[in-house]
């Protein structure tokens, strides 16, 4: 399968995408994971913090005769989300089709942390950290990574190749819309 991307506003083009080992992932990298031989959808390295990777992979399904030249993130509708590493790309398994997209818009995942004086609650880049009651910390998650390969079994089901299994539920990119509703609100 060919990807054509000639041009994506916002994002470094890079052609047919970077089909090779050792591509080292970064924010901004905009990739395709293959759900059958004929069809493909994007995900998003929405940010980075060390080696852990918070991917976003998107709804809509494309197929290689897409040019995706005027995708912007913002039309893309998220559907999975998670802490993640880099495997599928670094092995060249979702090839890079566009680098420096703006992730900025894209919501992080809001966790709940234990410390010694209690608990708090902490986005993923760890940069925006509030302490709330209980009620609020019970119903969030505590941080979790899962590896690439579940994120694209769990693309793959949603989409109907395979069979979606319910601990994919806690991958949907609801929790991160609902987490962020329930910290703001207090």
């Amino acid at each position: 399968m060919e990807l054509r991307v000639e041009q994506n506003s916002g994002c470094q083009n890079l052609g047919r995408g970077l089909k090779y080992m050792n591509i080292v992932a970064n924010k901004g990298d905009l990739f395709s994971i293959y759900l059958d031989k004929d069809f493909f959808c994007l995900g998003v390295v929405a940010d980075k913090w060390k080696s852990e990777l918070y991917i976003v992979i998107f709804k809509e399904k494309f197929d290689s005769t897409t040019d995706l030249s005027e995708i912007e993130l913002d039309q893309l509708t998220p559907v999975i989300a998670s802490s993640s590493l880099d495997a599928k790309i670094w092995h060249g398994h979702w090839p890079i089709i566009s680098r420096d997209c703006d992730t900025s818009k894209i919501l992080q995942p809001i966790y709940k942390v234990e410390e010694s004086g209690g608990a708090v609650t902490e986005s993923f880049d760890r940069k925006h950290r509030k302490q709330v009651t209980i009620d609020v910390l019970d119903k969030l998650r505590y941080r979790k990574g899962v590896a690439p390969v579940r994120l694209e079994k769990a693309i793959k089901a949603y989409h109907g190749v395979g069979e979606w299994d319910p601990t994919f539920e806690e991958l949907r990119f609801s929790y991160v819309e609902e987490s962020n509703l329930l910290v703001k609100a207090v």
